[in-house]
């Protein structure tokens, strides 16, 4: 796989991730929390499913498999959604942001001992470098330390250490099954998963009274973020180390910057020029330590798709 062709993929998937904030936002104007959680799962699953029946994907889970993939499933619905939803509402959107850019530290972390990847202090530098860069574009959002948010901290950062365990032991699993069936596998188990949390509000909510934007927003998180943006993440994650393709999340800050800035008028401050510097400085760093060479040789092992 050609490196250009896999970047373009990467930064597609953070253009659609960066404006996922804002869309979710628009959408939970009119959706309850748990029931857009799980109209997003029902309608990624029945797009995915249709797409492994028309490619013929579907294959035979062995016991060893289909226990990664309720495992998968449980981190990305239940868990990762589930306590990002509820800790949404006890702290800031900034703060949630602060929390999920600690993504990428918790994949190299978790991908060392799980993944046997080696540890470099340059590329944890590098890392570190990129945090701090968000850390400046978010001084804008008015971050504070106060008592009251501890509690809605500590569920966003769990969430954000289940996105991290879904990454890694994703890893394994496209290796086995392929990109597509493992995504596809794990959404579907999420989305029966998160039946619990999410079917009374969408059996007791008036569809009647949902206004349009708010079914764009459901579309957008369904169909681009969760349906089109994380199954091409998946993919990606078959050719690139976990730790490497993660660095990119990092982007994903500069980006909502932009979307904010063309779509709700918002400045872009000093400290977004000096903070986007910082992340593309500790992205140009961790990538010094990977070969800068055709990515086929690490899938070579892998399932297709």
């Amino acid at each position: 796989m050609p490196l250009a062709q896999l970047y373009i993929a990467i930064i597609f998937c953070q253009l659609i991730f960066s404006a996922t904030p804002l869309f979710t936002k628009i959408a939970l104007n009119d959706f309850d929390p748990f029931t857009l959680g799980f109209l997003r799962f029902v309608i990624a699953t029945m797009v995915l499913n249709l797409l492994m029946l028309i490619q013929g994907r579907y294959k035979r889970l062995s016991k060893k498999n289909l226990l990664k993939i309720i495992i998968l499933g449980f981190l990305i619905a239940p868990v990762n959604q589930g306590f990002f939803l509820i800790g949404l509402e006890m702290t800031t959107p900034g703060h949630s942001a602060l929390m999920f850019s600690m993504t990428p530290l918790f994949v190299y972390i978790l991908a060392i001992p799980m993944l046997s990847e080696k540890f470099y202090f340059g590329k944890m530098g590098g890392i570190l470098i990129a945090l701090a860069g968000v850390i400046i574009i978010l001084l804008d959002r008015n971050i504070t330390v106060e008592p009251k948010f501890y509690w809605g901290d500590l569920l966003i950062l769990m969430a954000v250490i289940a996105w991290a365990l879904y990454i890694v032991i994703g890893k394994k699993v496209v290796a086995e099954l392929g990109s597509i069936a493992a995504y596809s596998y794990s959404i579907t188990a999420g989305m029966i998963l998160f039946i619990p949390m999410g079917s009374y509000g969408t059996i007791t909510t008036d569809f009647s009274q949902i206004s349009v934007i708010a079914w764009i927003g459901l579309l957008y998180i369904s169909l681009l973020t969760t349906g089109t943006a994380f199954p091409l993440w998946y993919w990606a994650l078959k050719y690139m180390e976990a730790s490497r393709l993660s660095i990119y999340m990092y982007i994903q800050t500069i980006l909502a910057a932009l979307w904010s800035y063309v779509f709700l008028s918002e400045q872009l401050t000093t400290n977004f020029i000096v903070g986007g510097i910082t992340i593309l400085a500790g992205v140009f760093i961790t990538e010094r330590y990977y070969p800068l060479k055709s990515t086929t040789s690490q899938s070579s092992s892998s399932s297709t798709g």
